[in-house]
Formats: C-alpha cells, sequence, structure tokens
C-alpha cells in the first residue's frame, strides 16, 4: 500500500516536472490583444518604447550570435534612431519583457525583430557567466561568456 502511494506520488512528481509551457509573441496570429500597452513600437524608427520606464529598445534587424563583449561592443558602437547611448539589456529589462503564467508564456511587447532565440544581457554572474534570456523556452539563466548569443540593445529616454 506504501510502495502503491509513494509511486503514484513520484510519477505525478516527474509528470509535472517535464511540463512544457505553450509560448506566444504578443497572440496568436499577429493579435496583439495580449501585449503590455506600455509598450509602443514606432515603425518608422524600428525601436519599441516602454513608455512606463522610458526605456527605447532598437528593434532593426537582429544581430548575429556573438559571444558575451562582442554583444556590449555591438550595442555600444550602435548610432541608430539618432542616438548613440545604446547598450545591452539588462537581466531585469529583459525579464521585464516576458509574461510568465502556468500554460502559456508570453513575450509581452510589440518587437517585430526580437525571434525566439536566446539573447545576452549586460548583467554577469560568478565564474566568466553573465545571464541570458531565452525567448525561445521563456527562461533565463546563465552560460559561460564565450557563447554566441544575440543581442538586444536599449537606451535610457530620460
Amino acid at each position: 500500500m506504501i510502495k502503491t502511494a509513494l509511486i503514484i506520488t513520484l510519477s505525478a512528481s516527474l509528470a509535472s516536472a517535464w511540463f512544457v509551457p505553450t509560448f506566444s509573441w504578443g497572440g496568436d496570429n499577429d493579435d496583439f490583444t495580449n501585449v503590455d500597452k506600455n509598450f509602443v513600437r514606432d515603425n518608422n524608427r524600428s525601436v519599441v518604447i516602454n513608455e512606463k520606464t522610458s526605456k527605447m529598445y532598437y528593434d532593426g534587424p537582429s544581430s548575429n550570435n556573438m559571444h558575451f563583449f562582442a554583444a556590449w561592443d555591438y550595442c555600444q558602437k550602435m548610432d541608430f534612431a539618432g542616438y548613440s547611448d545604446w547598450r545591452v539589456i539588462s537581466k531585469n529589462e529583459a525579464r521585464d519583457l516576458l509574461e510568465n503564467s502556468r500554460r502559456t508564456i508570453t513575450v509581452k511587447h510589440a518587437f517585430k525583430n526580437v525571434q525566439e532565440a536566446i539573447y545576452w544581457t549586460s548583467t554577469e554572474d560568478n565564474f566568466e557567466q553573465a545571464w541570458y534570456i531565452d525567448f525561445d523556452l521563456g527562461r533565463y539563466s546563465t552560460k559561460k561568456q564565450t557563447y554566441k548569443y544575440k543581442a538586444i540593445c536599449v537606451r535610457d529616454m530620460k
């Protein structure tokens, strides 16, 4: 009896551990009704503005995959939309782009060029690692800075 209860409990635990959420980019079929209304896309300049935090995100063609320090250089050397004060998105800024719930992970922004890929953040961690955000699986974690991921560039508007 105890063995049966233990097996059922372990089976249920394993089943929930293998839960894979669905993923959508603002909504199905480009229906952006789930998009956070603070994120506004400026199609003329290919940027997305978070009106709540006064951040401007580059949303032109996506960057190539590059190691951590190359991502820093990429954003810092960017001269786009009349601004040259771009930087790599931070861990908290990247996390703010995801809306996590139990059954659905939704990217809650108005980006058109951000891909279901992995992007570096500017936030470093211990042992030559840095934080990344995975827009494919809706998660963030750390990897060695020698891995090659994309970059999202952002600037403060104030």
